[in-house]
């Protein structure tokens, strides 16, 4: 059985390296990945550092220097077991909390089984997406940035869904009612980790267990890819939390997202 934080290693560098991936810049500090793309979006953003050990002040001016050089606020997930270095470095240059972010874990083994708590809707078809196929990843991408906001989706956060959906470690899937996409979320496995991520529903067909359904879904499929351990990250309180705790998710840590605001940067926009 893997350690919390063995477990928080393997998942915050598959994570740093995912995003550096779908990212328009990014650059190795600290042993994590710092990230840029489209101003306001959620790749602004650095993942991983102060794991391999302590983080230098050097280390902290140029993730500082590498945002505000390009018009962006400076981003960092926190994760805990970070070395304390990191924490009082970015303290001392005036980083606040924005949000927090909670990372489940289930671990996975040969004949598990996973369903839905009340089945999967009967007039709900879950489909792969064809990472080859343009239409069906921008309808990806088109659904699942719309069921994140309130607001009409940007283009960037579009094309962020649909970069995801054609990443190479990644494989997405939609939920299609009537033959339109309403849902969907991917899975990215790597070696004995398998991450859900993206996953929203289109407001109109929200608490109908098609966000299960898709957990269920993926989780197969990263059980068959020979993944022992399963992770989904979440803000705390949001319905996701509950639905991953249904299908035998427990937090294995929680992060602190901070930002360092200043006039004339672009700040991440909340999803």
């Amino acid at each position: 059985m893997r350690s919390l934080r063995e477990i928080a290693i393997l998942e915050e560098g598959r994570q740093a390296r995912a995003i550096a991936d779908v990212a328009d810049a990014y650059a190795e500090i600290a042993g994590g990945f710092v990230c840029r793309g489209e101003p306001g979006t959620w790749c602004n953003t650095a993942v991983g550092l102060g794991l391999a050990g302590p983080v230098t002040e050097d280390d902290v001016d140029r993730l500082v220097a590498w945002f505000v050089d390009h018009g962006r606020e400076p981003n960092i997930e926190l994760c805990p077991f970070a070395d304390d270095t990191l924490r009082r470095s970015l303290a001392r240059r005036g980083f606040v909390l924005r949000i927090f972010e909670n990372c489940f874990f289930r671990e996975l083994s040969v004949g598990d089984e996973f369903k839905p708590r009340h089945g999967q809707p009967t007039d709900i078809e879950i489909r792969r997406i064809d990472p080859h196929d343009p239409t069906a990843v921008r309808e990806y991408g088109m659904a699942v940035a719309t069921g994140f906001s309130d607001k009409p989706p940007r283009e960037s956060d579009i094309d962020l869904m649909a970069r995801c959906a054609t990443h190479e470690r990644s494989i997405a899937f939609g939920a299609y009612h009537a033959g339109r996409c309403i849902a969907g979320g991917a899975v990215e496995v790597c070696g004995e980790v398998a991450a859900l991520f993206g996953l929203s529903v289109l407001p109109d067909f929200r608490r109908r267990g098609i966000q299960q359904a898709l957990i269920a879904t993926r989780l197969q499929l990263a059980l068959s890819h020979g993944a022992t351990i399963a992770t989904i990250s979440s803000r705390p309180g949001v319905p996701t939390e509950g639905n991953v705790r249904r299908m035998g998710f427990q937090v294995a840590y929680t992060k602190a997202v901070l930002t360092r605001p200043g006039v004339g940067l672009a700040p991440v926009h909340e999803l």
